[in-house]
């Protein structure tokens, strides 16, 4: 009985304590879904509790309905925008490129310029002085018709080789007149100074009008020209086939752009020597009112003491000048000593303020002309001043980069006592 009484006791406590069968709920992922419902839909709900857990968010068959709603909308906007935004881009696009149109009508619409025919003129004019008997060959980059010269070689020779006049005679056809300083032998051979000279060459251009010629770039098929020939005519060493075929150096700027066919230029004949240019006479000048250079006139003793510190270094220049004015003395000091010689203003010859130093802020044109001394030798200088008065006293408030022409003065006068140019 007692074991039978045992027994059943251990049973009774093994019932008792055995779990409970877990509950039937959709949130375990162990029970066991009911009849009634299919398993699609438990499914469905374990992923939603899968992803709640996730992410944190809960997601219901309404909020998804209702996002699908939200991206269908979306797309429809974009659909129904997509043309108005293409035309918009379309636009934008016309607008931005219409500036860079502009830009190359205006470029084949320029006037063709002097620079290309000039550089050429110069280099010829230097060489057929330079050349003689023997050495006609160094003309035929210039001048492709063959010459017989019967002046030695190197008996002549240029300095200050520069254009001081070029004129379009015809599309793409330049008249060119040269100064050159000749030295030239006399005849015990010594090499001598024989003055300015002048020479007029006619230049005929092939090229676009930068180059002085007449061709429009964007109406050619050709191929880019070489940096060479925008140019004069190029030296041997630098048409050699080694110079071409160098490649570029890594890091080096890009090629320029395409800018039409390569510059040509022919010298149409040999050089004819020709007269100077006309001189003229200035116009006249704003400074009508001569102030000497008395002592006592305090425009003559701030500008004598301002050009002494400004050309030799002596004084302090910061003293004569306006606050602003950015300007230092002469490195190395070009002369040893200064003398003003002249001064001239824009005031009426009888102001009563000429002497005397007026309210602050006022302002005078000063044109002054001052002796510099160095090596024993006297050198005249002319500079043009704006000066302005503050705290009693005349400072220098600017170079002025040319003196003041007068308000009725357009331009120069022409000198009939020198010599007139060739028609």
């Amino acid at each position: 009985m007692k074991r039978g009484l045992r027994l059943a006791n251990k049973k009774q406590k093994t019932t008792e304590q055995a779990p409970p069968k877990p509950k039937a709920t959709r949130t375990s992922r162990y029970a066991t879904a009911p009849e009634a419902v299919p398993a699609e839909a438990v499914a469905e709900e374990e992923t939603d509790e899968l992803d709640e857990a996730a992410t944190g968010w809960q997601q219901t068959t309404v909020k998804m309905a209702g996002l699908t709603k939200l991206v269908t909308v979306v797309v429809w906007i974009m659909v129904v925008a997509g043309p108005l935004l293409g035309f918009f881009a379309v636009a934008v696009a016309s607008s931005s490129q219409a500036p860079t149109t502009t830009g190359k009508q205006g470029g084949t619409g320029s006037a063709p310029s002097a620079t290309g025919p000039s550089g050429f003129a110069e280099l010829y004019v230097a060489a057929y002085l330079a050349a003689g008997e023997g050495t006609e060959e160094d003309l035929l980059p210039y001048y492709s018709e063959p010459v017989t010269l019967a002046n030695e070689p190197g008996s002549r020779s240029a300095s200050n080789v520069v254009t001081v006049a070029a004129q379009q005679a015809e599309k793409g056809y330049w008249s060119v007149t040269v100064a050159a300083r000749i030295s030239a032998k006399d005849k015990a051979g010594k090499m001598k100074d024989r003055g300015m000279h002048y020479y007029r060459v006619g230049v005929q251009v092939s090229g676009t009008p930068e180059a002085g010629g007449t061709i429009d770039p964007s109406k050619t098929a050709e191929g880019p020209a070489s940096p060479a020939a925008s140019g004069p005519a190029p030296s041997p060493a630098q048409s050699s086939p080694a110079a071409q075929a160098s490649p570029q150096p890594s890091g080096s700027a890009p090629a320029p752009a395409y800018r039409g066919p390569a510059a040509l230029y022919a010298a149409t004949s040999l050089p004819a020597e020709v007269n100077a240019p006309a001189s003229a006479e200035h116009g006249d000048l704003a400074y009508g009112s001569d102030r000497g250079v008395s002592a006592d006139n305090p425009v003559t003793d701030t500008v004598s003491r301002f050009l002494a510190a400004y050309l030799t270094g002596q004084g302090e220049l910061n003293r004569y000048v306006s606050p602003g004015l950015q300007v230092a003395a002469i490195t190395p000091a070009p002369y040893e000593s200064t003398l003003l010689t002249g001064v001239r203003d824009d005031q009426p010859a009888d102001s009563d303020d000429a002497d005397a130093v007026p309210e602050d802020g006022t302002q005078r044109h000063v044109l002054v002309s001052v002796s510099a001394t160095t090596g024993g030798q006297d050198y005249l200088l002319s500079y043009a001043l704006t000066l302005t008065t503050r705290d009693g006293r005349w400072e220098v408030a600017s170079f002025d980069t040319a003196p003041a022409l007068s308000p009725d003065q357009t331009g120069p006068v022409a000198d009939d006592s020198g010599a007139t140019p060739d028609a």
